[in-house]
């Protein structure tokens, strides 16, 4: 089994420090494309991963804007792909990217996150807030 590990990028750290040592302990395959040297080169590996896997695991996190995310997520869940989604809404005045996000930018982005989740729940995609649960959830 593969999964890929996709979503929320920097500056998170969910992928080292709950998801990969989870998938590890029950000897699952997996693709980080969150790599300390991006470049676009590695576009064309993350596309043939993304093809090759059983599980698109997708963290759609309060930390970041997570726009890309968001639309490439609902691409795989119209797709009927096996998808495994984290939801987390954006706090008021949360700083991303050294801007505060407040008022309409907070409610755009946290309307594109319902949006999201009930298109999940019309494809019959479980929606979890907890990382560490959906990980767990990977058979």
């Amino acid at each position: 089994m593969l999964v890929f590990l996709g979503g929320s990028c920097d500056p998170t750290t969910w992928r080292t420090d709950v998801v990969i040592p989870i998938l590890q302990s029950k000897n699952v395959e997996f693709y980080n494309p969150q790599v300390k040297d991006w470049h676009s080169g590695l576009v064309v590996l993350e596309r043939e991963a993304k093809k090759k896997a059983d599980v698109l695991f997708f963290v759609i996190d309060g930390q970041t804007r997570a726009i890309g995310s968001i639309a490439e997520v609902a691409g795989y869940i119209g797709a009927c792909r096996n998808v495994v989604l984290v939801v987390n809404d954006i706090a008021d005045m949360t700083v991303i990217g050294g801007q505060v996000v407040t008022g309409s930018e907070l409610k755009d982005l946290n309307r594109g996150r319902a949006y999201v989740r009930d298109l999940a729940h019309e494809f019959g995609v479980a929606v979890h807030t907890d990382i560490k649960t959906a990980a767990e959830s990977i058979k």
